[in-house]
């Protein structure tokens, strides 16, 4: 099962060095997410991640960054999205640069999801759970099998929204084909032992859907 982690929202000194030790340690996909950084801080944050990590990072922001750093693939957000000719030309444009890049997404309902998820290679359907880093930010698909739908689907669906090491066996029986952890790394006194005890919940339940 696919575990990816998102950064914190904010700049903090010492993530880079974290990341690096989650990437050591098998972390495959880290989606840097830094709402407002400017295109500095992230080249900042990217120069401290060591180059042979690089092609696992995916950026929410300053796509252009990606050709130039070798990066793994953009996420688009929903305002992305609405700049539809836009973004458009600049995915193209990127994807020339870059064939390799992978492209990602958000949705918060079933029916967008339905709708355009086929645009992308993965999608995040959010929250799934009560997040562990927003308080009020409730759950909204906990209560449902999605297998039904998702085998529809011609991309990956990932759970994101409160998914903790409790919650791991539940994202596979509800069908995601795997989980995006956010507030229960960055929360955690130990983000790497958090990790590494995710991650061999992650391999446990690729076990099972074999």
């Amino acid at each position: 099962m696919k575990l990816i982690i998102l950064s914190r929202r904010k700049i903090h000194k010492r993530e880079p060095e974290t990341v690096t030790s989650l990437f050591k340690n098998g972390l495959e996909t880290f989606h840097l997410r830094k709402p407002g950084a400017s295109k500095a801080d992230i080249e900042d944050f990217l120069k401290q991640i060591p180059q042979k990590y690089l092609n696992r990072v995916v950026l929410h922001s300053k796509h252009e960054l990606v050709p130039k750093y070798g990066l793994k693939g953009i996420h688009l957000t929903s305002r992305d999205r609405k700049k539809k000719f836009r973004t458009w030309f600049h995915m193209k444009y990127l994807k020339v640069k870059h064939p390799l890049m992978t492209m990602s997404t958000s949705f918060h309902s079933l029916e967008t999801l339905i709708e355009g998820g086929s645009n992308y290679d993965y999608s995040f359907l959010s929250p799934v759970f009560d997040s562990v880093s927003k308080a009020n930010h409730k759950g909204q698909f906990a209560k449902h099998n999605l297998s039904v739908i998702f085998d529809k689907l011609e991309h990956k669906t990932i759970a994101l929204g409160g998914v903790e090491e409790d919650k791991i066996e539940k994202v596979r029986e509800m069908g995601f084909t795997g989980a995006a952890v956010l507030g229960a790394i960055w929360k955690s006194p130990d983000p790497l032992a958090k990790f590494i005890r995710i991650k061999n919940l992650c391999l446990q339940q690729s076990t099972v859907s074999a």
